[in-house]
């Protein structure tokens, strides 16, 4: 199946960075509180008093890494949130054995548990238990629970209707023992990366000379590339084939330099 990342261009980073995701073709994996919706991924518990914790995303946090794909490559939105203002570029992959799940968009309250029920249930079982261990037990009550299994994927994998133009895919990675930095980069073959789109204010002049490199040395210089253009018809970007500008001869360059340190006295 096809799904497309978008990545970021810092005017302020190396072209050999900008590029790297490309270069080593690995797809990264990041902790939920990395992500931009102050939402995404949380799930509140509410206890006894009825005030809401936010308990349960130091759990996701540690054991969970989220790699965030989209099946929209047109999205004027997409590529001015997520690739630097169209100045990044976005790759397109062919991802057919990592598990995944899409991502649903509904009219949504924050995610929390309600206890009521809870708590009347361990006040059966536990007909004596002291008021000052009711919330612990609650808690542990539901990270053991399947109730409080589905409600955490409830979590992750919904997100509210604003967000509904993303189209997004998520791929997880775990790890029972927990992570020990905010990412993890899974590596993909070089025949599962079908093209790269540029933003329309990518840099030219300052990327396409790696970029060559890359497609040229990890891709035996078979790698397709296009350039996202924005429609004149509906809102959304176009994607036409894009070609390389010839290199410069050697008098080409020397005129260049000339004429600009000419301009630089002026």
């Amino acid at each position: 199946m096809v799904f497309f990342k978008y990545y970021s261009a810092s005017p302020y980073a190396e072209s050999k960075d900008i590029m790297a995701p490309l270069r080593y073709h690995a797809i990264r994996y990041t902790s939920p509180e990395l992500f931009n919706d102050p939402y995404d991924c949380k799930c509140f518990f509410q206890g006894i008093d009825s005030g809401k914790e936010d308990i349960f995303s130091e759990i996701i946090n540690k054991h969970l890494r989220i790699a965030c794909l989209s099946r929209n490559p047109h999205s004027p939105i997409m590529w001015s949130h997520y690739s630097s203002d169209h100045k990044g570029y976005l790759i397109e992959y062919d991802i057919r054995e990592a598990a995944y799940e899409k991502v649903e968009y509904k009219e949504i309250e924050p995610f929390y548990y309600s206890t009521r029920e809870l708590k009347e249930a361990i006040d059966k079982e536990y007909p004596n238990i002291p008021d000052s261990e009711i919330q612990a037990k609650m808690k542990q009550f539901l990270e053991e629970s399947p109730v409080y299994i589905q409600k955490l994927k409830d979590a992750i994998f919904t997100k509210h209707l604003d967000w509904i133009y993303e189209e997004e895919y998520r791929f997880m990675d775990t790890n029972k023992s927990g992570f020990s930095g905010d990412y993890i980069d899974h590596n993909l073959l070089p025949e599962q990366i079908n093209s790269i789109v540029l933003g329309y204010r990518f840099d030219h002049d300052k990327h396409d000379l790696e970029l060559q490199s890359i497609i040229q040395e990890v891709y035996g210089g078979n790698l397709p590339v296009y350039k996202a253009q924005p429609c004149l018809d509906s809102y959304k970007m176009i994607i036409t084939p894009y070609k390389f500008k010839a290199p410069q001869s050697k008098l080409q360059k020397l005129t260049h330099k000339i004429v600009s340190k000419i301009t630089s006295l002026l």
